[in-house]
């Protein structure tokens, strides 16, 4: 684990060596940075995960992982049925979070099931304005997923897990050569799972090709594929009574056995061409398709009064039939330039992209009403398989967005300074049809530039200062009822990153301002309604160090501190509140030690009080603190044990929520036992 990070680091770059990769060209391609600079001296600040990194924490999803990153806390994610986070205190989408991409792709339009880690190469977080380059504007930043490729060499891997709740889940991962210039590769994942909460399981299905090709020397081609079938209990967790979010015993499951289970099919696709022009020129040519669909039934505790009940005990309840399906495509034409001019190095980027997504969006929905709620549970002593209603017609509308982009990027290097440029136009399209209205031609239409500058200094040997101002455009998506002016921001930050002992220790430290306007709102008794708040602001300050002792010792430790707050708003309850699920202080660490051919490693975690919904209720969720702990064996060079316990003093904790009514309870003490081998 040492070692590896202390070879990423030498390369400069922000993943793993990319020199077994057969298409080298991909590294800046599908890096979030769209550029070979060095994080070191790169005006931003990044936080990235390589391979080993990932391996060594033996993680399954984004969530412990991201943990990690730095300004990223979790937020509601649908019963777990995706990613959900914020970035500097802010969320983005509703639904879809913030901006998720894969290899520098957008990837969370729709309802995609959470992110597998076992195609997962490198996982990169950049924070603040990264909108000119990457498109979908988040003023807090973006989270890339760059994924598996083809390797030079025949490998051959796989890993069987056992852990608590009757958790089994195999991977394995095949590829190599097969002939002159062409490689592939082949990952996948089989998962089933119960849960510490009762009547809630789970299964996963994932497999996840990948060709590439070297046609000639100055042609590459690569493609690769994903398909996913998730599916899950839909438990929207527990309920918060008179503000303490931890009332209910956190097994308590508040649905409907017989509802069954969620199901979720993703298939994506990538296909990237990549010539090398000459004197420095090179042209990328790339394709992103996916297919989703997210279907099944689902029972949960009402807002208002069709929810909790006046005895503090009792809860209606709705029942909805979900039917989502979508498709999008993205293509994307880029030159690329590295080039002296006038003594000058630049780093040039030039792309032109399209985005078309279009989504059928269909939910049924039994509900009662404020005076009459119905399907009546008791949170203490639930009774389950009552006489559940056929969910009638509620929402019915299609979607469909398309827009364009021009965008440009020059990182120029003189000396010890680096200045980064860049700017997108976007041109936004979105219409809706409401089929149950009969209301068509519900028309959104935005445009305009985001313009980012960045300008880093090298001071001397180990410490660079740097700053960064950028602004974010994001379309504002219809509910069906009304249309909304599109999300606007900016970010400003400046920071410094430093190494020291021979470059085995690094770290960087920011301090950061962003502010949002036209940010769309969930109304209190009705998250189907929307209203858009006038001014959001987020104001804090990062820190993060890295230790890694080439032989035998890597430690890494963040901190955060955050003041996310609505500043303005026609509504004045809503003034001066905090931003949901974003603590003020949050902070991790973790640390890995060889010792021969044993590995002892664990970290800790702590995340702070934070406001649990986002609707002036004063309603809190309470800070936390968990540990957890490995030990890994290799038994030979192809074979490794190793064991987890997660949450080790049994932490009762709330990890995120969207009300009180839907509070998501972490998972108490548990362990995995996991064996992996490799040729």
């Amino acid at each position: 684990m040492a070692a590896s990070a202390q070879e990423a680091r030498s390369e400069g770059s922000s993943g793993s060596p990319d020199s077994d990769i057969v298409v080298t060209a991909r590294k800046a391609s599908a890096s979030i940075l769209g550029s070979a600079v060095p994080i070191t001296v790169y005006p931003q600040s990044v936080r990235v995960f390589d391979q080993r990194q990932l391996e060594a924490l033996n993680t399954t999803r984004l969530d412990d992982v991201l943990d990690l990153a730095g300004g990223v806390s979790r937020q509601n994610d649908f019963g777990g049925l995706w990613d959900k986070y914020a970035i500097r205190g802010f969320a983005g989408d509703e639904n879809a979070g913030p901006d998720i991409l894969i290899n520098r792709f957008s990837s969370n339009l729709g309802f995609n099931a959470p992110v597998d880690t076992a195609t997962v190469e490198r996982i990169e977080v950049l924070k603040g304005a990264s909108a000119a380059l990457s498109g979908r504007g988040e003023p807090g930043g973006a989270i890339n997923i760059v994924t598996k490729a083809p390797l030079a060499h025949p490998h051959a891997a796989a890993t069987a897990s056992y852990g608590s709740w009757n958790s089994v889940r195999v991977t394995g991962d095949v590829g190599g050569p097969i002939g002159k210039g062409l490689s592939v590769r082949l990952i996948g994942v089989g998962e089933e799972h119960d849960s510490f909460r009762k009547n809630v399981e789970g299964s996963r299905r994932l497999i996840a090709p990948s060709v590439s090709w070297q046609a000639t020397e100055a042609l590459r081609l690569l493609y690769q594929a994903e398909y996913m079938h998730n599916e899950s209990t839909l438990d929207r967790g527990i309920v918060g009574i008179a503000g303490n979010a931890r009332a209910m015993d956190r097994r308590t499951f508040l649905g409907e056995p017989s509802d069954g289970q969620i199901s979720q099919k993703i298939l994506w696709q990538q296909a990237s061409l990549f010539a090398d022009l000459g004197s420095g020129i090179g042209l990328e040519l790339g394709g992103s398709q996916r297919d989703g669909s997210l279907r099944g039934l689902g029972t949960m505790v009402d807002f208002g009064g069709r929810g909790l009940q006046a005895n503090g005990r009792t809860a209606g309840r709705d029942r909805r039939y979900h039917d989502f399906s979508w498709n999008d495509l993205t293509l994307r034409a880029e030159l690329t330039g590295s080039v002296h001019v006038l003594g000058l190095e630049h780093d040039l980027r030039l792309g032109v992209d399209r985005v078309r997504h279009f989504m059928d969006f269909r939910l049924d929905r039994a509900r009662g009403t404020p005076t009459r709620p119905i399907l009546l549970i008791d949170l203490f002593q639930p009774v389950y398989g009552q006489a559940l209603p056929v969910p009638p017609p509620g929402l019915s509308r299609t979607e469909s967005l398309r827009s364009e982009s021009v965008y440009a990027q020059d990182i120029v290097r003189s000396g010890p300074f680096t200045l980064l440029l860049g700017a997108r136009w976007n041109s936004f399209r979105q219409n809706v049809t409401n089929r149950l209205t009969g209301t068509a031609n519900l028309d959104t239409t935005n445009r305009g530039v985001t313009p980012r500058a960045a300008l880093s200094w090298q001071v001397g040997n180990g410490l660079s200062l740097y700053t960064s101002w950028g602004e974010s455009l994001r379309l504002n998506p219809s509910d069906g009822l009304s249309t909304f002016d599109a999300e606007r921001s900016n970010s400003t930050e400046v920071g410094a990153k430093f190494t020291a002992l021979s470059g085995r220790l690094t770290g960087q430290a920011a301090l950061f301002d962003l502010e949002k306007r036209n940010v769309l709102n969930p109304n209190a008794t009705d998250p189907f309604v929307k209203t858009q708040i006038g001014r959001q602001r987020s104001r804090g300050a990062e820190a993060e160090a890295t230790l890694n002792l080439i032989d035998n010792l890597y430690v890494t430790a963040t901190y955060t501190y955050l003041d996310a707050k609505v500043r303005k708003d026609a509504n004045p309850a809503l003034i001066g509140t905090p931003l949901s699920n974003v603590p003020k202080n949050a902070w991790a660490l973790f640390a890995v030690k060889d010792i021969g051919r044993a590995s002892v490693g664990g970290g800790v975690t702590h995340v702070g009080n934070r406001a649990g919904d986002p609707f002036a209720s004063g309603y809190r969720l309470p800070a936390y603190t968990i540990a957890r702990a490995n030990l890994s064996y290799a038994v030979s060079d192809h074979l490794k044990l190793r064991f987890d316990i997660d949450n080790i003093f049994d932490t009762y904790y709330i990890s995120s929520s969207y009300a009180n009514v839907w509070t998501t309870p972490g998972a108490p003490r548990n362990v995995r036992f996991t064996i992996a081998s490799q040729l």
